[in-house]
């Protein structure tokens, strides 16, 4: 019999039930092995022998499949039974030398399966574990769940012998639990839960999807104003990015509507799990690499859920996932990177950006529905207008702060802001967006001069994007016009 009489951790094999990846067949994944393990952890849970004989197990186990399974066919137990013993932490075989093979010797024939009877489990060391420790259990078993079977299936907990040990808290299975333990660096994560130390794109050693954010960059990520949702900017530091390595991952967690867990750390303080989050929506826009050069960048745009369960998603994120086609927003399409060599080249790609702005408002018109991401990102191509015509310098006229300070990746210390607020009947269009140093927001946000400030900012706003976007030449009928609207 092929024991491994090695003492394993919970770690170990948490681990080994992380690595457990069925190869895609077509738009499917065969759920054979893992619907095998999972009964084989119910048997666990329930104090049942260590070993079970093939005739036991085949009855069993395609009673399932054909409940739970996809594509099983008469010899559905035949070949998980003989793949998991591979892995003998996970399963083995008594006397598997006595078995005959078929002709490919992939796997036994049903009749000598049938014939010999093998008895078959956990090896020793595992079983232990499991008896022992129950929560390891409930957290391989919850991973296996929301990999394979998400949302869980009516019945298949009860038909598994897992029903009073993980229902209702499978999410609080799966470790680490959003929001509880504070990690100093990433070795501190490694160290906890594995994975890989510096990739922001990876799986933990339980095999589950995570995003690392840290505020100091080297990337933009950042929560989007007034939506709720996350930016998180793709993988690869220098150049164009490409959907390769991370951003592969991330981009089958899109079309797979897999919640991933999304790590976070602020400025000067600890790593944490922040929150699971599923990809509602993958644009292409303009941002700057590890070289401070101007690039193409994935942004990833991420809704936060309390589950990575799907039948626990709000109704709101079932509706960006509605709306979500898969395909690649491109908010760079007709502009250039917002840097520019000199004056002319600079109001030429401003106009290019309010031409884009004002395309996608003809675009929304009249649309009853339109993403949050899809709105924001009208308002992040205008707002990289604005940047671009306040060339690194708080654009109110009166600043008193210091308006060519610098951010640790030598970009300026600039917020955009919408002079009316959007809410209000705000326009979201640099002609009445202003680009403030953080002193200058506040005052306008919730000083007492604000109201006297806002108006001077709208002529101001104004006032420059007609003198960019009219190729240097104020416009004063325009500007007459306005100020009047707003004597006092």
């Amino acid at each position: 019999m092929d024991v491994s009489s090695q003492a394993i951790t919970a770690r170990e094999f948490i681990k080994q039930v992380g690595r457990l990846t069925p190869r895609r067949q077509g738009n499917s994944i065969p759920l054979h092995r893992p619907l095998l393990l999972l009964w084989l952890l119910g048997r666990a849970a329930s104090g049942a022998p260590r070993l079970v004989y093939w005739r036991e197990v085949r009855p069993a186990f395609e009673k399932l499949a054909a409940n739970y399974g996809n594509g099983a066919d008469g010899d559905a137990a035949v070949y998980p039974f003989w793949v998991l013993h591979a892995n003998n932490r996970l399963w083995e075989i008594e006397d598997p030398e006595r078995l005959v093979l078929t002709s490919g010797g992939r796997r036994p024939t049903r009749a000598s399966l049938d014939a010999v009877n093998p008895a078959a489990g956990f090896p020793q060391a595992t079983y232990d574990l499991l008896v022992a420790k129950p929560e390891v259990i409930a957290q391989a078993a919850a991973n296996l769940l929301v990999r394979y079977f998400n949302p869980i299936p009516d019945g298949l907990l009860a038909d598994l012998g897992l029903l009073h040990l993980i229902a209702g808290h499978e999410v609080e299975a799966l470790a680490p639990i959003p929001g509880t333990d504070l990690y100093d660096d990433r070795a501190a994560i490694y160290e906890a839960h594995g994975g890989q130390r510096f990739a922001g794109i990876g799986p933990l050693e339980d095999g589950l999807t995570c995003l690392f954010s840290d505020e100091k960059g080297p990337y933009s990520d950042r929560r989007i104003p007034g939506t709720g949702l996350i930016e998180y900017r793709g993988d690869g530091l220098v150049g164009d990015q490409r959907l390769t390595g991370g951003n592969s991952t991330l981009y089958e967690c899109q079309r797979q509507r897999v919640a991933v867990r999304y790590w976070h750390k602020p400025h000067d303080e600890p790593w944490r799990f922040e929150t699971w989050a599923v990809v509602v929506d993958r644009r292409r826009v303009w941002g700057k690499g590890a070289d401070h050069k101007w690039r193409r960048e994935f942004a990833w745009i991420l809704a936060p859920v309390n589950s990575p369960f799907r039948d626990t998603w709000t109704l709101q994120v079932q509706e960006l996932l509605a709306e979500d086609d898969g395909e690649t927003h491109d908010d760079t399409a007709g502009t250039e990177a917002p840097a520019a060599d000199n004056p002319d080249d600079a109001r030429d790609r401003y106009q290019k950006f309010c031409d884009s702005v004002a395309s996608r408002e003809r675009h929304n018109r009249g649309r009853s529905t339109r993403q949050q991401s899809d709105r924001y990102f009208r308002s992040a191509q205008a707002r990289l207008a604005v940047l671009l015509r306040a060339e690194g310098r708080c654009e109110n006229p009166e600043c008193t702060g210091q308006p060519e300070d610098l951010t640790d990746k030598g970009d300026p210390i600039l917020e955009v802001d919408h002079v009316d607020e959007l809410a209000k009947g705000g326009r979201d269009h640099p002609e009445a967006m202003i680009a403030l140093c953080p002193n200058c927001h506040a005052i306008k946000t919730r000083g007492k001069s604000r109201h006297v400030l806002r108006r001077k900012l709208k002529l101001e706003a104004l006032r420059r994007h007609t003198k960019w976007s009219a190729g240097g030449t104020d416009t004063p009928k325009i500007l007459a016009e306005e100020a009047s609207s707003h004597e006092v």
